[in-house]
């Protein structure tokens, strides 16, 4: 009843006179499916998964409310102003680290772990932390209009955030750079043909130099550089493949509606989500959530394609979405990714068509 209910607004849709395009209704509907996904699972005797007090927070505390005041103000937030004061803080946040973490500068044993910013971020967002400064600051340089210090300024923060990114030890934040910037080559530039050779002989050449390049890694983090050497070894996914295999089997046993939210491993470890926002999707919400998913984030990423095509002053969110979803499909969850919901929230929102794009620019 539930699909067939879907289903009808869906197809009914467009002729309702909504101020809310398809895909962000999509979005919502799939919000409502982990809400009652989790609730569900937060009652059932059959499986254990944890004290949920957190994951309420995230949800109704961080998300909830960032969506809906975005769905509110998003006509007068100044996009241009929001930009800067989000590159100033960073600026801001990156002192404050340097100031207070003497390890991350350390020569001694201690250079070979993981690393974060402070007690309250962990590696993994302490390297995406990084990453988005870096990102922010690129666009900058060949985007918006800055004086000689300025420069000097961003590629100061350029230079601190790849540091921070490598020391942070984790593979995510480096491939999100990479899948970032290919991004935004093959955005910029309309011939596909040319632009596939250009990157294919770019990678071509890089791999010809990958043990230098991991080398030159390892003098910042060995254990970057060790993971990475797994990772071109190796087969498969690492530490991950368990969590994988795990998760496409909670899927089969319910295609349709999916069967938990979170992995119970029977190891006494603690229950957790599968680190990929597509099998996290299958497993929780079956092929009716991930339809939902795959919808609204293909329509994100359409947007974001053209909003650098044509050089909107706007398109570093689409940056930063590129570099989200590619989080969590290494790391992390949708419902504890307040980023990801709020980027997506004015993207699919404020640039509706064409027409009203070149409005905006």
């Amino acid at each position: 009843m539930l699909f067939v209910a879907i289903l009808i607004v869906l197809l009914n849709f467009k002729s309702v006179k909504s101020p809310y395009p398809l895909s962000f209704v999509a979005f919502l509907l799939f919000w409502i499916l982990l809400i009652v996904r989790i609730s569900y699972d937060s009652t059932r005797q059959d499986i254990d998964v944890g004290n949920t007090f957190m994951t309420w927070v995230y949800i109704f505390g961080i998300c909830i409310p960032t969506v809906f005041s975005l769905m509110v103000s998003i006509k007068v937030i100044d996009f241009e102003k929001a930009f800067w004061w989000i590159l100033i803080m960073t600026g801001v946040t990156f002192a404050f680290i340097i100031l207070k973490n003497n390890a991350l500068f350390g020569l001694d044993a201690g250079i070979s772990g993981r690393h974060q910013g402070n007690a309250a971020v962990s590696t993994i967002s302490f390297g995406h932390f990084g990453a988005t400064a870096l990102i922010l600051s690129v666009y900058a340089l060949y985007y918006k209009n800055t004086t000689f210090l300025s420069k000097l300024a961003l590629l100061a923060i350029i230079l601190i955030g790849l540091f921070f990114v490598l020391r942070a030890g984790s593979r995510g934040p480096l491939l999100a750079l990479v899948v970032v910037f290919i991004f935004l080559y093959f955005a910029r530039f309309r011939r596909l043909f040319e632009s596939l050779v250009a990157v294919s002989i770019a990678l071509f050449i890089l791999s010809l130099s990958t043990n230098l390049i991991v080398e030159a890694i390892g003098t910042i983090s060995p254990l970057l550089e060790a993971r990475l050497i797994a990772s071109f070894e190796e087969s498969g996914f690492g530490s991950r493949d368990r969590y994988y295999a795990e998760a496409i089997d909670l899927f089969l046993k319910s295609p349709a509606w999916g069967s938990q939210y979170l992995i119970n491993f029977g190891d006494g470890s603690a229950p957790d989500y599968a680190h990929n926002i597509l099998l996290d999707s299958l497993m929780a919400t079956g092929i009716l959530g991930t339809i939902l998913l795959l919808y609204f984030l293909s329509i994100g990423l359409m947007k974001s394609n053209y909003l650098l095509k044509k050089n909107h002053p706007e398109g570093w969110l689409a940056l930063l979405l590129v570099q989200q979803i590619v989080f969590n499909m290494t790391s992390g969850a949708f419902y504890l990714n307040p980023t990801l919901s709020a980027l997506l929230v004015v993207i699919l929102l404020n640039y509706r068509n064409s027409r009203y794009l070149s409005q905006r620019q």
